[in-house]
């Protein structure tokens, strides 16, 4: 959502990243054929952050494959390109969910070629990588469905293979992982975002365990430093 209170979307399969205003008016903002839309997100100053890939079958990820991260202005004119690091290696494989702190840092939950070896990737507006994070050492697996930041720029993880929340600090440093299924009968969750009052809503799908979805409503401490 934008400082407008319109809504950024884009349907299914489709190239457009579309806006939903307070009225109910849809409107076409861009059209980023022939790539394809993954992840959409608005920071602090109003622009527009867009994960995005090329048209076919996600992986395996070739060299010729490319998978951007665009930041467009607040009029949508593409301002940042964010494509490889400095060594030329590609930064992302699949941009899931996208993320900025108070510094504009964009933080990326990357999808792997299976459900089980997700990682969260750190880069400055530059393109220069911070961090690369795969999970907890003693996990066999991560996989990353949701993200959200503090308001002292930690970084919230919904690991749905753990049933767990991962917290980190903006260097990359775990500073807390709390298994939400053992601990408060949550389970699945698959989005996160704190809400004005400053709780934390964690958004948990459906499947063998609930015929609905779920939004849970916990108070999370943000003192970790």
């Amino acid at each position: 959502m934008n400082k407008s209170s319109e809504l950024l979307f884009n349907e299914h399969d489709a190239n457009k990243i579309q806006i939903l205003s307070p009225t109910g008016e849809v409107t076409t903002v861009l059209d980023i054929s022939p790539m394809r839309p993954l992840a959409i997100h608005v920071n602090k100053d109003n622009e527009v952050i867009v994960g995005m890939r090329e048209q076919g079958p996600p992986f395996p990820v070739k060299d010729f494959s490319v998978r951007q991260v665009i930041i467009f202005g607040s009029d949508y004119q593409r301002k940042v390109t964010l494509e490889f690091d400095k060594e030329g290696n590609k930064l992302f494989s699949y941009a899931y969910r996208i993320r900025t702190d108070s510094r504009n840092v964009v933080y990326v939950i990357d999808l792997g070629v299976n459900d089980i070896n997700g990682k969260l990737v750190a880069v400055d507006r530059s393109g220069r990588l911070k961090f690369t994070y795969n999970g907890h050492k003693d996990l066999r697996k991560f996989k990353p469905e949701g993200i959200t930041i503090t308001p002292s720029d930690n970084i919230v993880v919904a690991d749905l293979a753990n049933d767990a929340l991962h917290v980190l600090n903006s260097k990359g440093d775990l500073l807390g992982l709390q298994f939400i299924f053992k601990d408060l009968g949550i389970y699945d969750p698959c989005s996160l975002c704190f809400d004005s009052e400053g709780y934390l809503l964690i958004g948990c799908s459906y499947g063998k365990n609930e015929k609905f979805g779920k939004i849970q409503v916990v108070k999370m401490t943000d003192s970790l430093t």
